[in-house]
């Protein structure tokens, strides 16, 4: 009984951040419209450089001072633009030029190339919420909201923007908590993975985006972290696996190909056993998946971490990035350069992915780093 209050209590903070993919319960009818974002008339996709180039500025939210800022080593931080005073800012990201900031009361639009910032207000006030882009111009946004008809009262809508323009719509909202996985390339499907106050989850729900309805149920395994590949094939997670014939029982990442009809997953060995994989974060052509390798159980508190691992999809090789890394961190990834958010710490680190070089950037006290450039 002690071990399962403490694994729901670890649970319940892991999955408080911003930018947290978390896991586990199930998905209910289509209730209302979501948040519908009303317009009211205020610079990080960023340009990725190239290998063995200088490191990049990093783009950050400063919470305390409601600022979208520009943070380089050494040099003191340059004021972007402002960031509005409508509650708590609950994640953020940058596509095409264009830094998206999801707060309770709505969603704020910042672009990088004049400034100009704009702000839509949600119908109802966020508990929590959570930013995906599945292609070089979406990003979908959902958030957690009062539901009395929802299990333990929390429902989920679930909305969409285009980077390029100020387009954008609410697609759905569920009676269940989900989290929005994936949208595919036709924005027809939405991949959900229902969530409750179990960390570890079964089910990944394909439902139509237009009406809410479920296309697909499919069993999966894992528990509190899954991520779906940018190209919409492959789902990761993080899962227990029983002892067998000549293996114990520990975690291990498991691969599972949407596009076949099997439901068995590749099962992929971690190094340097006992250990389990923790943020599991795509590059943006689908051909690898970033991790956090930490020792021990994954419900543990372990006082360092085994670094930053890189899967190979193609050949299901793991292979070390950088021996040096936080017990905790949010990944980010562009394919050129991985970005380190250490959690606890006021800081970041860059990696160079062709040459392992690596830089350390001081931040504020309540920072998200949303891109760089």
């Amino acid at each position: 009984m002690m071990r399962s209050i403490n694994h729901l209590l670890r649970w319940l903070l892991i999955c408080a951040g911003p930018g947290v993919l978390a896991s586990g319960c199930a998905v209910g009818q289509t209730d209302t419209a979501p948040p519908t974002p009303t317009p009211a008339a205020i610079p990080a996709a960023v340009t990725p450089s190239p290998a063995g180039a200088a490191f990049p500025a990093l783009l950050v939210i400063d919470s305390a001072q409601r600022a979208l800022i520009e943070q380089r080593t050494g040099q003191a931080p340059q004021r972007l633009a402002e960031v509005a005073e409508k509650g708590r800012i609950l994640d953020g990201t940058t596509v095409a030029g264009v830094v998206v900031v999801p707060h309770e009361q709505g969603l704020q639009r910042i672009r990088l190339a004049d400034g100009d910032a704009r702000f839509w207000s949600f119908d109802q006030t966020a508990r929590t919420g959570a930013l995906t882009h599945p292609d070089d111009s979406t990003i979908l946004y959902e958030t957690k909201i009062d539901n009395a008809q929802a299990e333990f009262g929390v429902g989920t809508a679930i909305g969409r923007r285009q980077a390029g323009n100020d387009a954008s719509d609410a697609i759905l909202t569920l009676a269940r908590n989900v989290r929005v996985l994936h949208l595919s390339a036709d924005q027809q499907n939405l991949f959900l993975l229902p969530v409750g106050q179990d960390p570890a989850f079964s089910t990944l729900l394909v439902v139509d985006s237009s009406n809410g309805q479920i296309r697909q149920e499919r069993a999966i395994e894992g528990e509190l972290f899954a991520a779906i590949s940018p190209d919409g094939r492959f789902l990761a997670t993080a899962a227990r696996r029983t002892a067998s014939a000549g293996a114990p029982e520990g975690w291990a990442l498991l691969l599972y190909d949407l596009s076949a009809s099997t439901a068995e997953p590749r099962v992929i060995t971690l190094p340097q056993a006992p250990g389990h994989a923790w943020r599991l974060t795509w590059s943006p052509d689908s051909r690898a998946l970033y991790l956090l390798l930490r020792p021990g159980d994954l419900y543990d508190d372990p006082a360092s971490s085994l670094g930053v691992w890189r899967l190979d999809v193609a050949s299901d090789a793991v292979e070390q990035v950088t021996a040096s890394a936080p017990v905790e961190a949010i990944l980010r990834t562009n394919g050129q350069w991985l970005v380190m958010q250490h959690m606890g710490e006021n800081r970041a680190t860059v990696v160079n992915l062709a040459t392992g070089a690596t830089e350390s950037v001081d931040l504020p006290a309540q920072a998200i780093v949303v891109g760089w450039r």
